[in-house]
């Protein structure tokens, strides 16, 4: 696989596993290594979680060393807040190898207490911050970014943040109004790669092979960062590694072997979380497995009416593969 740096940290795959709150939990991360991630992220980790020492937050943090490197990712709306939660961090002895600052979450829960992508509205603000979390942290520091709040100054972040110390910058190809909604502009990173030294990623509506290509064709980006086209379909990071390779690769989904990937996924978010949560979160993202298949609505309705427990997907999976449903 080709590889690049991060810092003095090898990344030996230019596939990343993007952050998203709610899928990118430990046994997410483990199960999606195998397919050749080359770095992964936690879930947001909330500034204030950390320093109340809130249980929950602690738990989207664990991790056994299968999903390094691994990138603490977290948000917060003030640079005090946010050094505070660093030395609660850093108390917790956690495994991992970079510590991520969210300033591109566009939800408004995040972005009316100043948190995510708000901190793009004010550079001087954003580069003061960013500097005394590059001093504090005992980590490198990377940061995850949109083009831009209302408007595109895509340029001029990356240059704050890599003056600020950070050393690598995932950027979503939309603004924060945007969302996650209309096509993503990749065309509007086609000069970063002439403006700063340090490596950056790209992501935004990365499905397919050729995704991934056009995505770092246009923007000559070190990375490609895999979010919500990865959920269901683990193979995607394994065939933009082998196209990258220029192997051949195939993106023909088998229903067989999305069966096997879910159930050790199940499992592990079992052992993660418990049967009532791990079987909550399956409810969503369960039926992503089957998405293109035929019968793909009828596993969808079972699921939701029938997945309380993992033993039971274990049985709506058996049926699948027995060809019942």
């Amino acid at each position: 696989m080709s590889s690049f740096y991060i810092d003095n940290i090898e990344i030996k795959s230019r596939v990343i596993l993007a952050p998203m709150a709610g899928i990118t939990s430990f046994s997410y991360r483990k199960l999606m290594n195998k397919f050749g991630c080359g770095l992964t992220y936690s879930e947001m980790i909330s500034d204030f979680g950390l320093i109340y020492d809130n249980q929950k937050t602690k738990d989207l943090i664990q991790s056994d060393r299968s999903d390094r490197p691994l990138a603490i990712q977290l948000f917060g709306g003030s640079k005090e807040t946010l050094l505070k939660a660093i030395d609660q961090l850093e108390k917790l002895n956690v495994d991992y190898d970079f510590l991520d600052i969210n300033l591109a979450c566009p939800v408004p829960k995040v972005t009316k207490n100043h948190s995510g992508s708000s901190w793009l509205l004010d550079q001087e603000k954003m580069f003061e911050m960013m500097e005394a979390i590059c001093k504090k942290s005992k980590k490198p520091v990377t940061a995850k970014v949109r083009l831009g709040y209302s408007k595109i100054n895509i340029d001029e972040t990356v240059q704050t943040l890599e003056k600020a110390g950070v050393k690598f910058i995932a950027i979503h190809a939309r603004t924060k109004d945007q969302g996650y909604t209309g096509k993503p502009n990749f065309e509007a990173l086609k000069n970063i790669r002439n403006l700063i030294k340090i490596p950056f990623g790209v992501s935004g509506d990365i499905y397919t092979v050729k995704d991934a290509l056009n995505a770092l064709e246009i923007t000559k980006a070190d990375a490609i960062l895999v979010a919500r086209g990865g959920i269901g379909n683990p193979n995607l990071v394994r065939n933009i590694n082998l196209a990258l390779e220029k192997k051949e690769y195939n993106e023909t989904v088998i229903i067989d072997e999305q069966i096997e990937y879910l159930r050790e996924y199940s499992h592990l978010l079992k052992e993660e979380l418990g049967n009532n949560r791990a079987s909550a979160v399956l409810r969503g993202i369960a039926p992503k497995f089957f998405q293109n298949f035929v019968n793909s609505k009828l596993i969808r309705q079972k699921i939701a009416l029938n997945l309380n427990s993992i033993d039971q997907l274990d049985e709506i999976l058996n049926e699948i593969r027995d060809k019942k449903i």
